[in-house]
């Protein structure tokens, strides 16, 4: 955690030890992190390549058709990494040797589709989490949920956080609804309105049992 911005996690990257310790150690000394904040600290493999968050939807009330939906994808906005990535590679170097390293403080969301051979991948990922939750959580996910992912250069998907509830970014979606959930629906579908629709038909159908946890 960020010692000074309550949004900021206060993470930096480090090649193997060695730079995590040596890079620990300047960040508490400029005021970035506590000491003690390193105690929990989590090491993570950073995969080089575009961040999508997978915005699904899972219904325990459908019975004919696809109980899981994939409603839309959106990705980050992020401060002030996205202005940094923007500098020529030397300039990075210099902001870096004057202890100037980018943040990951999200700001913002934009819309986003997939590459079609990449869906059946996102609904695998999806499909595993709606069961390790039922197994794990029961009676499991009920509704919006959010993966967020990255994808490398061998289209690979990697899970690095799950939104269990409406993610952030389909605020995007609010007023034109999600790419796929329109496509769907053969109408604006935002993750507000899916959800909306969940809790009238389980009224119609009193089963609202099955959809409050």
């Amino acid at each position: 955690h960020h010692k000074q911005k309550k949004l900021e996690r206060g993470f930096f990257t480090a090649k193997d030890y060695d730079q995590f310790v040596e890079k620990s150690t300047e960040l508490i000394k400029t005021g970035v992190l506590e000491e003690n904040f390193l105690e929990s600290a989590r090491m993570e493999q950073y995969i080089i390549g575009p961040v999508f968050n997978l915005d699904f939807f899972y219904s325990p009330l459908e019975e004919k058709g696809e109980k899981l939906e994939l409603l839309g994808i959106d990705w980050r906005f992020e401060s002030s990494l996205d202005g940094y990535c923007r500098l020529p590679g030397k300039q990075q170097v210099e902001l870096e040797n004057d202890g100037i390293l980018p943040e990951y403080t999200v700001c913002g969301h934009n819309s986003a589709t997939l590459r079609e051979s990449l869906l059946d991948k996102a609904f695998a990922l999806a499909e595993k989490y709606v069961a390790a939750t039922k197994k794990y959580y029961a009676p499991g996910i009920i509704g919006p949920f959010c993966l967020q992912t990255c994808v490398d250069k061998d289209l690979n998907f990697y899970i690095y956080d799950v939104a269990p509830r409406i993610g952030g970014g389909t605020n995007i979606h609010m007023a034109v609804g999600h790419p796929y959930g329109n496509a769907l629906y053969r109408k604006e579908m935002s993750s507000g309105r899916r959800l909306a629709m969940e809790i009238r038909r389980g009224i119609e159908e009193e089963r609202m049992d099955e959809l409050v946890s």
